[in-house]
């Protein structure tokens, strides 16, 4: 099997490309629902099955948490895994909670997917963390 090697030009190439795309902007769309409506109607996670991007937990009109979702897995995935993550106490408060909102930043360009890591990280230092962003 032949192994491709890349010279610093291929890298600084690369940095210019990833740079032009910021400057570009980056295509996004932003939806909310309640976890109330999330768990009576099935269509907000649905229409998530394969989309990717950042979504996060409001309670009290307070962001408890900051989360990504990567193509591989998606945003139905990660959204149903976090509001059936029950043990936590303080937690459980949030999820149990049918006013508790989720919102969502789809996206929607999937050439872009390697841009939500370096949101959520910036998000969650911009907020502060979040009382559940613990691991960051």
């Amino acid at each position: 099997m032949l192994i491709k090697e890349f010279t610093e030009k291929d890298l600084l190439d690369l940095v210019g490309i990833f740079s032009e795309r910021i400057k570009n902007g980056l295509s996004l769309t932003h939806e909310k629902e309640t976890l109330g409506n999330i768990r009576e109607d099935v269509s907000f996670t649905k229409e998530l099955n394969k989309k990717c991007g950042i979504y996060y937990f409001i309670q009290n009109d307070k962001i408890k948490y900051v989360g990504r979702a990567l193509p591989s897995v998606g945003l139905r995935a990660r959204i149903l895994n976090q509001i059936n993550a029950f043990g936590d106490k303080e937690w459980d408060c949030v999820i149990k909670e049918i006013n508790t909102e989720v919102g969502v930043i789809i996206f929607n360009d999937i050439e872009q997917w390697y841009f939500i890591s370096a949101l959520e990280h910036y998000l969650i230092e911009k907020l502060e963390r979040p009382i559940f962003n613990k691991r960051c």
